[in-house]
C-alpha cells in the first residue's frame, strides 16, 4: 500500500512532508479543539441548547470525516513516486 504525503509549508517558508494519515489526524484534533474553545468562550456546554448542539454535531461529523479521509483516497493515474499536492 502506498503511503501518501502532504506537503506543508511551515511559517519560515521551509517545506515539510507529513503522512496523509498523520495530517488528517492533526486536522481532526484541531477541529475538535474548537468545541472546547467554543464552550469556554460561551461558558456553557454545547448540549445545553438545540442550536449549539447542532453546531457540536457538525464539528464532530467533520472531525470524523477528516479522520477517515486517508482511507477513502483513491488515485487512478500516476506512478508511485508522485506526491499529492
Amino acid at each position: 500500500m502506498t503511503e501518501y504525503k502532504v506537503r506543508i509549508v511551515k511559517q519560515d517558508g521551509s517545506l515539510e512532508f507529513e503522512s496523509l494519515y498523520s495530517y488528517c489526524s492533526r486536522l481532526s484534533k484541531k477541529n475538535n479543539s474548537v468545541l472546547y474553545r467554543l464552550e469556554s468562550y460561551l461558558h456553557k456546554k454545547l448540549l445545553d441548547e438545540p442550536e449549539l448542539a447542532e453546531i457540536r454535531d457538525i464539528l464532530l461529523t467533520v472531525s470524523a470525516d477528516i479522520t477517515k479521509l486517508h482511507s477513502y483516497l483513491h488515485v487512478e493515474v500516476g506512478d508511485d513516486s508522485e506526491k499529492l499536492q
